[in-house]
């Protein structure tokens, strides 16, 4: 049998929704005629093009040193990339970091990073929090390292994880919280206020621990989106200090990795680069980690990602993500009008978060158990739906996921056919 030939947590692993869902659709469009092709607004990425400066900084540097290019690098990343990175991190962020101990740059993006980091602080058994709805790879991920994901979820959907949530499911096992900014898929953007009370949590338990001698909880900080948070910036959670009750300040930087990339951020995907922050010795750990698995990030990935990483790029990142998310301002207004649809309008981001359940009745008649099956049959466009996002969340198969990091004629396009679809079913119930 295939399933005693192979290691249990591989064998389970689904297909990739966002993976899977695009080689469907690219399936579907090669038999489809022209006016019937599916939109895609799946898979997360942005139409915009990577700055022409980094394509042709990278050319430059492999006519001028193609030594260094195709050489071993360095297992953390070229010295020259984790100045730039500690760099853009006091600019977004006003944190210092060593671009020397506290810095590693991965290959694979940021998956690259979550897997070494996952690599670093679990054993078989250990139980790391994920709240949810919430970014699907982290469950299968954690499962191929042998941990164990405990899921939060947040009521409503779009809500922060409450603090009286978090301490409700921390045991003995846990090991890890993943957290983050621009949640996938609701766009929720933590403030300072909820961040620290999650620390206090945190930081009350880790003071515990540490005096019984036992392994404090590390707290991943996930952001792929770092870029796409509009308004008032909170505090990240590296930078908070809190105070424990007969303890004292207590630093969530000595418990915290905060891990992002290039890719959301400068339209590089394919670059696949990603880097962590955290402190030296939690650093010092996943290089080893990392050395015994990838090696090091691809060369020409980390000149890509120190060219986009240069201050005058700051102001093509903020004008990308309000592009995108001027984009999405188009595709809620139209939505919202009509009768019926619900939508979580996201504090950041380029994804909407879209209820059609009161067309369920209606559009279940004809067959199509989940919102994105009638959309993806009924109005050609492609979603990703609700019950992906956490498990046991059939109560989420009326939601979808729409990328609206398309271009604007594409999404109005996208839009008509959903308004077309919907007047079809007849009124909302």
């Amino acid at each position: 049998m295939l399933s005693q030939r192979f290691a249990g947590a591989s064998f389970r692993l689904p297909d990739s929704v966002t993976h899977g869902t695009k080689a469907k659709i690219a399936e579907l469009n090669r038999l489809a005629a022209p006016d019937a092709q599916v939109i895609d607004l799946s898979i997360g990425t942005l139409d915009l093009l990577a700055d022409k400066r980094i394509d042709d900084g990278v050319c430059e540097f492999i006519r001028t040193q193609a030594e260094t290019v195709h050489a071993f690098a360095p297992v953390k990343g070229f010295p020259f990339l984790r100045k730039s990175i500690a760099a853009r991190v006091k600019r977004l962020l006003g944190v210092e970091v060593d671009p020397n101990t506290e810095i590693l740059v991965t290959p694979g993006g940021i998956k690259g990073s979550l897997t070494v980091m996952f690599q670093t602080f679990l054993e078989p058994g250990d139980e790391a929090i994920i709240p949810v709805p919430n970014w699907p790879h982290y469950a299968d991920m954690l499962r191929l390292n042998r941990a164990v994901p405990r899921f939060v979820p947040s009521h409503p959907p779009e809500a922060a994880l409450s603090p009286r949530d978090l301490e409700a499911h921390i045991t003995e096992k846990t090991k890890m919280v993943i957290l983050g900014d621009c949640i996938n898929p609701t766009g929720k953007v933590y403030t300072s206020d909820e961040l620290r009370a999650l620390a206090r949590v945190i930081a009350t338990h880790n003071v515990r621990r540490e005096g019984d001698g036992k392994s404090p909880i590390q707290v991943l900080f996930d952001c792929p989106y770092e870029a796409h948070v509009f308004g008032e910036r909170a505090v990240t959670f590296a930078a908070i200090e809190v105070d424990v009750p007969g303890h004292g300040a207590y630093a969530l930087r000595k418990c915290t990795a905060t891990l992002t990339g290039p890719g959301k951020t400068y339209g590089m995907h394919g670059d696949r680069i990603g880097y962590v922050w955290a402190d030296a010795d939690a650093i010092e750990i996943a290089e080893r980690v990392q050395v015994n698995t990838n090696s090091f990030a691809s060369t020409y990935g980390q000149v890509a990602t120190h060219l986009a990483l240069q201050e005058p790029l700051d102001a093509v990142a903020t004008e990308r993500a309000r592009t995108a998310r001027a984009n999405l301002d188009v595709v809620a207004a139209r939505l919202t009008k009509v009768d019926g649809i619900r939508i979580f309008r996201p504090d950041g981001g380029y994804f909407l978060f879209v209820d059609f359940s009161r067309y369920a009745n209606a559009y279940e008649k004809l067959g199509h158990e989940r919102a994105d099956q009638f959309l993806l049959q009924e109005a050609r466009v492609a979603s990703i739906c609700g019950t992906h996002f956490g498990p046991d969340m059939e109560n989420m198969r009326h939601f979808v996921r729409l990328n609206c990091g398309r271009t604007l004629d594409l999404l109005n396009d996208a839009c008509g056919r959903i308004e077309r679809a919907l007047a079809g079913l007849g009124a909302p119930r």
